[in-house]
């Protein structure tokens, strides 16, 4: 069994915490989506504010799993490039090394992307209180509506990030393999 580094077992943990979280809100939005169907459906009630908060709870859950996506690095990606320099390398140390460069480079373009969403996201929940912008019908302070796309943008930037010193240390790991040692 190959060790982890302290960088992918913090990243793991993230990954776990922003799993369980994501699960527990999708249960709740579940069960609002539930209850608002049969309200609406077999009782004639329709529940306004249910649906608002089922609305805004897929939202969070959307880029909650997108974060949870970035770690594990199953968003959709073209692959083309590292597919071609891979069948041009022969030695497999060093088509390893050539793949995780590329990784380094998506991660740190990736990080740049979230870091400006991040500040745009930002901006956005702060223009949007000082408004005092509030939901249609649950008159809820609509930067608190905001917030989870703020908090996933953060946590998508550090999967980045920690991706990358992954990325790096596996390149030093395959530099120590490559010479022996």
């Amino acid at each position: 069994m190959e060790n982890k580094s302290i960088v992918t077992k913090v990243n793991d943990r993230i990954c776990a915490v922003e799993k369980t979280l994501t699960w527990i809100v999708f249960s709740i939005m579940l069960a609002l989506l539930v209850i608002q169907v049969i309200c609406r459906y077999c009782f004639d009630w329709p529940l306004a504010w249910a649906e608002e908060l089922v609305r805004y709870t897929y939202i969070g859950v959307s880029f909650l799993g997108a974060a949870v996506a970035v770690r594990e690095n199953s968003h959709i990606c073209i692959d083309i490039l590292p597919n071609v320099i891979r069948a041009a390398i022969k030695n497999e140390i060093t088509a390893a090394k050539v793949q995780d460069v590329i990784d380094i480079f998506a991660c740190i373009v990736g990080l740049v992307f979230w870091t400006i969403l991040t500040v745009w996201m930002v901006t956005y929940n702060i223009d949007i209180e000082v408004k005092k912008q509030i939901t249609t019908s649950n008159e809820w302070p609509m930067w608190v509506m905001c917030l989870p796309v703020s908090i996933s943008c953060i946590m998508m930037g550090i999967h980045s990030f920690l991706n990358g010193i992954e990325k790096v240390i596996e390149i030093k790991r395959l530099g120590k393999e490559g010479a022996g040692l």
